[in-house]
């Protein structure tokens, strides 16, 4: 947890020292300035931006009230376990079954769930997917991703707005700066975040099967039925929500299934 955020916080802090730089040895006092103001508005988008452009894009509403599902007791009761506040609750009006999280500390986090899971998933089930998303929230890797995220999606968005200016529709720009994107992603998160993460809802669980036949099962949903996401955000979701329509591999960021069962389990299910 703690070795995540150290690299969150250098990699951020490295990032606002280069556009200093930059901008000084390309303009002096006035690109420092520049540099200085560019470096503002990244750590901006970093911190206010990010989790509300997720939830937006998701069209995710924060339930409150009437819970037929009984999500809320379950993720206070989780919450208490943890010695954590109780993140805040949305739900997207997806038939797609996945779940995700966002939040840049673990007192200030929010757990969002697609319709489809809410409908398909039985209580035990739905455990182990708040179990899971909750522990992701507690070990700080929200702040990883989010930040991640952002950085990764201002790259690709780069790409795609010049490329936007190419004839027809070529992309040029978008395969170049991709990769970058992916660098940035797998730099901060790394497989080691999902399957560390595993491991720790099941002992919140107490036992690792429920949560791998969970992940078994929401695998196969997404590769039936996949979900659109922003750019750069798959990795914010339990498992990969895009399934085979992803076609830019550099953007994809969740070990393979058969990998992360053999690591929670010890085996994979056939």
């Amino acid at each position: 947890m703690g070795n995540t955020s150290t690299k969150v916080w250098v990699f951020i802090l490295s990032s606002s020292l280069a556009l200093l730089v930059v901008g000084y040895q390309l303009g002096e006092r006035l690109g420092l300035i520049i540099g200085f103001l560019l470096a503002l508005l990244l750590n901006f988008m970093v911190f206010f931006y990010g989790e509300s452009r997720v939830l937006s894009k998701l069209r995710a509403q924060r339930l409150k009230g009437q819970d037929a599902w009984g999500l809320l007791d379950m993720v206070e009761k989780m919450s208490h376990q943890l010695g954590m506040p109780t993140p805040a609750v949305y739900i997207t009006p997806h038939n797609s079954s996945n779940a995700f999280c966002v939040g840049h500390s673990w007192k200030h986090g929010s757990l969002g769930f697609t319709l489809g899971l809410l409908q398909k998933l039985n209580t035990k089930e739905l455990e182990a997917v708040v179990a899971h998303q909750i522990c992701h929230i507690r070990r700080l890797d929200t702040f990883a991703f989010s930040v991640s995220s952002t950085l990764a999606n201002s790259i690709v968005g780069l790409g795609q707005f010049l490329d936007s200016f190419l004839p027809g529709k070529i992309q040029f720009f978008m395969p170049l700066l991709s990769p970058i994107g992916w660098l940035i992603i797998k730099g901060v998160v790394g497989e080691r975040s999902f399957f560390e993460n595993d491991l720790m809802a099941s002992e919140l669980l107490n036992g690792r099967h429920p949560l791998g036949e969970v992940l078994w099962r929401l695998e196969g949903l997404a590769q039936t039925q996949p979900l659109e996401v922003p750019a750069c955000t798959s990795h914010l979701f339990m498992v990969n929500p895009e399934g085979f329509k992803q076609r830019n591999l550099f953007l994809k960021s969740h070990p393979a299934i058969e990998t992360r069962l053999q690591k929670l389990m010890g085996y994979y299910p056939i």
